[in-house]
């Protein structure tokens, strides 16, 4: 699992973890801290957990931990949620972008793969500048 710790569409760090629990907050034992008076001590965690949808690979779920402000993903409030490669994870102003599984290891979000492949990942405005030019 590859986790982007951003604010403002920047990236702050990235992580790259197996571990089956990463915990989130603003105390210096979690597994991210994230420094703000916005982020509770323990704000949330991340779990991985056998699948219930099949025999593949684990699932993974982003669990609040009873956090005054909240966790959020792709906008929604949630107590307890499944996540998938891509998904957002906002905490207080921060974003945490997750990339499961084979997503982990490609390369970053707007930059070139190798060649071979001839694929680019474009950002997220990129796709909303060809939208907004195709569409009028």
């Amino acid at each position: 699992m590859k986790i982007m710790l951003m604010m403002n569409n920047k990236v702050i760090k990235e992580y790259m973890t197996d571990k089956k629990k990463f915990v989130i907050g603003r105390d210096s034992n979690n597994d991210i801290q994230i420094d703000n008076m916005a982020v509770s001590r323990e704000h949330a965690v991340i779990t991985q957990e056998p699948s219930t949808i099949n025999k593949g690979p684990d699932d993974h779920f982003v669990e609040d931990l009873d956090s005054i402000n909240g966790t959020f993903v792709n906008g929604n409030k949630v107590f307890k949620q499944r996540l998938v490669s891509g998904d957002e994870i906002t905490i207080g102003k921060y974003f945490l972008k997750v990339y499961l599984g084979e997503d982990a290891v490609t390369p970053d979000v707007g930059q070139k793969m190798n060649e071979k492949e001839k694929t680019y990942r474009m950002k997220s405005n990129d796709f909303e500048k060809i939208f907004e030019k195709h569409s009028r």
